[in-house]
């Protein structure tokens, strides 16, 4: 992505992104790097987020205008049996965050959210407005971060702060860390039979793109709001292990697996301990109508693309090696 002389933000800024480590915050630690502003990132090890005391402490010894808050509790299986904790990173100190940024000058909130809010039931896309129903205690935590955010900002002492929040609920994303599709392309090294859920589907998403519409809209004029960050178009895991397998195969990559062996099966017969989403297709006409405006350079693809080019770069980086 290219930012005419990285000017998006003052010199004077003070920005901190939380969760540097996970897929989205590695990306933002690359795209962040030449950007004039001061910029900390932040894991773990440098902030832990269900220490609302060592929460604050970095806050006040840092002081941002702007928090990226790329970090969650993501253990979606392991989130049934602790509650305490996926709740205590995924909306408390999530509502920490929106609640020092609300009342601080011209002050930004961008949050990372999930399709995991709603239940999968819909029959067509999500539009932001739609009913949320988690169905699982990763979903909830989540969902209530996002409320947390929301009446943070709505119940601000400082009502002439102009300070501003964005939720941006993504799916399946993927980039710089594990993830759905370098699982499949190492297992397709190592097996000649897959199995793969058929029945949920949802818009795979790359971190760098988001890592870049985050920056975008941080820099941007853009009212507060609920956005659905995911590409155009939708697929199944299978049909997603299908396409990454099958150009794997094209580069010519010691794939085991042939087509016909990727078998589509049903979450019924591959039980997970915290139920997922069937229908996970969100509608983005909304994020892209703010976009229209701005000079966004990373215009919308389709899952298809950016797929595509991360396989690739996988394959050449990883495989061959």
């Amino acid at each position: 992505m290219s930012y005419s002389s990285f000017d998006l933000f003052d010199q004077d800024i003070r920005i901190i992104v939380f969760g540097k480590n996970g897929q989205v915050g590695r990306s933002l630690q690359i795209l962040l790097k030449d950007f004039h502003a001061s910029v900390v990132f932040l894991g773990r090890e440098d902030c832990d987020l269900t220490n609302s005391l060592a929460l604050r402490e970095s806050l006040n010894r840092y002081q941002p205008q702007i928090i990226i808050n790329a970090s969650a509790y993501t253990a979606v299986d392991q989130a049934e049996s602790q509650r305490e904790i996926a709740y205590a990173i995924n909306c408390d100190a999530v509502t920490l965050m929106a609640q020092y940024v609300a009342n601080i000058s011209k002050g930004i909130f961008l949050h990372f959210s999930t399709d995991y809010v709603y239940s999968g039931n819909k029959p067509d896309s999500y539009i932001e407005s739609d009913i949320t129903e988690p169905a699982s205690v990763y979903g909830q935590s989540k969902l209530a971060g996002e409320f947390g955010i929301i009446n943070a900002f709505k119940s601000s002492q400082n009502t002439k702060s102009l300070a501003r929040y964005f939720i941006l609920r993504t799916s399946w994303v993927y980039g710089d860390g594990d993830n759905f599709i370098r699982t499949m392309l190492r297992l397709a090294t190592e097996r000649d039979h897959l199995r793969v859920v058929s029945d949920q589907l949802g818009a795979p998403t790359s971190a760098d793109w988001l890592a870049s519409l985050a920056i975008q809209l941080v820099g941007s004029k853009v009212n507060s709001g609920i956005f659905h960050a995911v590409p155009d178009g939708f697929t199944s895991w299978h049909g997603l292990a299908m396409y990454v397998i099958e150009l794997a195969r094209e580069l010519g990559e010691g794939v085991e697996v042939k087509s016909e062996n990727i078998i589509p099966i049903t979450s019924s017969e591959y039980p997970l301990l915290a139920p997922r989403p069937k229908n996970s297709h969100m509608n983005n006409s909304r994020l892209k109508s703010v976009l229209s405006d701005m000079a966004f350079t990373d215009q919308f693809p389709s899952w298809q693309e950016p797929v595509g080019l991360y396989v690739k770069n996988y394959v050449r980086d990883s495989l061959k090696s």
